[in-house]
């Protein structure tokens, strides 16, 4: 199947708002019930399909956005992130009964992680990339945006811009796999000097991960537990060490250089990730006996206080249940499709499971600002996660981006970034 592809012919005029009549290159993916079909049974073949001509995503000729109303600013795009949610869609990883379809708009261009400069200052910013109340227009601001927690926002089918929670996946706000986007000067935070474009990109994922710890902090002499082997288990691990340095972070990621990156970034062991053996190096390293039911599946009493699942998949989720102490807590942030899993161990150990939410204004150490704010501020007393950033791609190979991300067991690839 070809790759670098880009939709021939001219220019899509249903993207972005007003538009200015100049053409930039974006990556669209567009709701199509038949490209969808299509791409779903060839890709599982063959993972090509998914980024196929006949798939939903396509790199286009689009017209240039004009910011949709006051305070928004067109910017060019220097670096955006591969987010793994943009590669979900793709690859078309999801349910039909998702009830986020609610907050979703067609056609729209993918990406919300980016580095930019205004075109009005010539600033380097990075995005929050939520559509709340403030890029929607509407004041006052709901409760939720009031107090800095965007992603409660109750207007988000509301205001100037059509239904969507960011960036990203709205038909009236185009996204950053693009040469030019718009957003609100109030989404946009300066990069400081001496801070690299792909170090500040990482703003976005490094603190969905700080949010995710703040829900349930590290409890003092207590082992925690990170599930995962992408850049929010690993923003978490950093996260963790640079602020409970005291504390002890169990990794649990695939052997081979992912366990090589979590132990540099402060863990203080690799498990591993198969279930029963993860069950079973839990009890070996608290020196705890597992309880074994007829179905063979061990499960134990006492284990880490809190389990971080960046996958929040059946089985992560599953597992962890089996192998938290009792009266611990599950922090899910990652998002996989739902399905059974065996929850017994929740009313019998009477544990807590939280949802975990992107971020916004969040309080550390008794400092009151915004995710980001806090994250700069972390980079420059020596916090470095670059190590993350494992691939780069020109724009124009979107379409081999994807693949290496969606491939990782293969490729190693941890954050893929693209570049107009």
């Amino acid at each position: 199947m070809a790759t670098s592809l880009e939709t021939p012919g001219p220019p899509l005029r249903s993207l972005g708002g007003p538009t200015t009549g100049e053409a930039v290159k974006a990556l669209v993916f567009d709701h199509h019930l038949g490209r969808e079909v299509l791409a779903k049974v060839t890709g599982t073949i063959d993972r090509r399909g998914f980024v196929a001509r006949f798939a939903p995503a396509r790199l286009a000729q689009v017209e240039e956005p004009v910011p949709p109303g006051p305070g928004w600013v067109l910017c060019d795009t220097i670096v955006s992130g591969l987010c793994g949610s943009d590669a979900k869609q793709i690859v078309l990883n999801g349910s039909r009964d998702n009830p986020l379809t609610a907050l979703l708009t067609f056609p729209h261009v993918l990406g919300h992680e980016a580095v930019a400069r205004r075109r009005d200052t010539g600033e380097r910013v990075v995005l929050n990339p939520w559509l709340s109340c403030t890029p929607r227009g509407i004041d006052p601001p709901c409760p939720a945006c009031a107090e800095g927690r965007y992603p409660w926002c109750r207007n988000f089918a509301a205001g100037i811009v059509p239904p969507a929670l960011h960036i990203g996946n709205c038909a009236g706000a185009s996204g950053t796999h693009a040469e030019r986007f718009v957003a609100h000067e109030g989404q946009l935070f300066t990069v400081p000097d001496g801070i690299d474009d792909e170090v500040a990109v990482l703003a976005d994922p490094v603190s969905v991960s700080l949010r995710t710890l703040l829900l349930a902090p590290p409890p003092d002499a207590r082992p925690v537990l990170v599930y995962g082997s992408g850049t929010l288990a690993f923003a978490a691990i950093a996260l963790a060490r640079h602020l409970w340095p005291a504390t002890e972070v169990w990794a649990v990621t695939r052997s081979g250089p992912r366990a090589e990156l979590a132990l540099a970034l402060g863990a203080s062991a690799v498990l591993p990730s198969e279930p029963e053996a993860l069950v079973e190096s839990v009890a070996e390293l608290l020196g705890v006996r597992p309880l074994v039911p007829w179905n063979g599946k061990a499960w134990l009493q006492d284990g880490p206080a809190v389990v971080y699942d960046t996958i929040g998949s059946i089985e992560t989720v599953g597992t962890a249940l089996r192998l938290l102490e009792t009266g611990g807590t599950l922090v899910v942030s990652g998002v996989e499709p739902p399905g059974r899993f065996e929850w017994t161990p929740l009313y019998f150990k009477e544990l807590r499971i939280i949802g975990s939410n992107a971020f916004g204004i969040e309080e550390v150490r008794g400092v009151r600002k915004h995710a980001f704010e806090h994250y700069f501020d972390w980079v420059r007393d020596g916090l470095d996660l670059s190590r993350v950033v494992t691939h780069r791609f020109p724009l124009s190979e979107w379409d081999r981006a994807v693949l290496t991300a969606t491939r990782a067991r293969e490729t190693g690839a941890v954050k893929v970034l693209l570049r107009p």
